[in-house]
């Protein structure tokens, strides 16, 4: 980083773009997407949240199913927008460092926060008959904590990459 360059700038020639903002979202959505299926077809511990928080409110499994997944795209693409808007340009980083920065600070703000709050209210709708993954997790044990932290990665590490690799290779060193 040049002596002129701060953390907390944006430069001049990068704009946010719309259309890949939300691709590269999609993109990532898929890539976490993928995994939270993938591990727990091949033995690896996993939790799929977005279809655990329907299921809270929405008894048909189809339904939830749907609202689950559904809800899941749109936080997706609304954590995109967050990472393209406030943090790629204040980060010095190249895009796949960068995008795996953000996984790991998704990732500690679902397990530290969401799924904490989602076992909470788990616990008041099913009158305690769910169990409650705790903090981090850690109540369906380290595998389930660890296999978050691939997905969110793999989330963080695609929206990196493709997002901070726009314009046909002017991709930043890492």
């Amino acid at each position: 980083m040049h002596q002129n360059e701060s953390l907390l700038t944006r430069p001049g020639t990068l704009t946010p773009d719309v259309a890949l903002t939300w691709s590269s979202g999609f993109l990532a959505t898929l890539a976490i997407t993928t995994i939270m299926y993938v591990f727990p077809a091949v033995g690896l511990p996993q939790v799929d949240l977005p279809i655990y928080a329907a299921r809270l409110f929405v008894g048909d499994a189809l339904s939830a199913a749907v609202i689950g997944l559904g809800v899941h795209l749109v936080v997706g693409l609304a954590f995109a927008w967050v990472y393209v808007e406030w943090v790629e340009p204040r980060l010095a980083f190249g895009p796949g460092t960068s995008g795996l920065l953000f996984g790991v600070a998704l990732w500690l703000l679902a397990q530290a926060v969401a799924v904490p709050l989602l076992g909470w209210i788990a616990y008041l709708v099913r009158d305690g008959s769910l169990v409650t993954p705790g903090f981090l997790s850690l109540r369906l044990g380290l595998g389930a904590a660890l296999g978050s932290l691939a997905a969110h990665l793999a989330y963080g590490g695609t929206l990196g990459y493709v997002y901070g690799c726009r314009g046909g290779g002017r991709c930043r060193p890492e």
